[in-house]
């Protein structure tokens, strides 16, 4: 298990490297690029030993998914994932996705409370069926975007973020675009959690709101 730089997560424990999503400004590709974790990145390898590292004790919020996206995973690796949380409850475990594949609302009706599934934006109006996410990732930020809160009534937090590194085109989020989400999300009561990205452009009005898994986190600490 790996500790992160990511600042909505504790760590990340990646069982399946790889992603056929092509987006441009991907910063696991360009990882694997540098380290070639998995020979082919548009091609998902499966590494279950990973999958002990869920063993310890400490309940920590942990990404599953930093290098891939679950909603691309093939359902036998997506359930030997999941035999995995059920042996070890005490951490919250969060997935992220873009695609809009039934499997996603299949995943979100299953009765696990320390599971949270949020879906990663970058624009426009999202979204366009009923979704049962628990989180938006809206990162990068690359032009304004509006939430349709009525098609997702699981929404607990919405995470904002701007694209960091050095790409050719890389896109500058403006502040009009962030204050109209935040004002949405407050007229809503739905939580925001700015990245660190944001800080110098936000000022004053930074801000991080509590995260919906750490609530979790909390509730299993009194257990013990």
């Amino acid at each position: 298990m790996k500790t992160t730089k990511i600042d909505w997560c504790d760590s990340t424990i990646n069982a399946i490297v790889g992603c056929s999503n092509g987006c441009e400004y991907c910063y696991a590709r360009k990882l694997n690029d540098r380290f070639h974790f998995v020979k082919n990145w548009n091609e998902m390898e499966f590494f279950p030993q990973r999958l002990e590292q869920l063993k310890c004790k400490n309940p920590k919020a942990i990404f599953m998914d930093s290098m891939s996206d679950f909603g691309l995973w093939k359902k036998e690796h997506l359930h030997e994932v999941l035999m995995a949380i059920d042996k070890n409850p005490q951490h919250a475990y969060i997935f992220l996705t873009k695609t809009n594949k039934d499997i996603i609302n299949k995943f979100n009706d299953n009765e696990r409370q320390n599971i949270f599934t949020g879906r990663s934006i970058t624009k426009g109006i999202f979204p366009g069926v009923e979704m049962h996410y628990d989180f938006l990732s809206i990162e990068p930020l690359h032009a304004p975007v509006g939430i349709q809160f009525d098609l997702l009534p699981n929404l607990k937090n919405v995470i904002i973020g701007a694209e960091t590194g050095n790409r050719k085109g890389k896109i500058i989020p403006k502040r009009e675009w962030v204050d109209s989400i935040v004002k949405q999300c407050d007229k809503r009561n739905v939580k925001v959690f700015m990245k660190e990205s944001l800080r110098k452009l936000m000022g004053a009005d930074f801000r991080q709101d509590k995260l919906v898994w750490y609530d979790y986190i909390e509730e299993v600490k009194k257990w013990h």
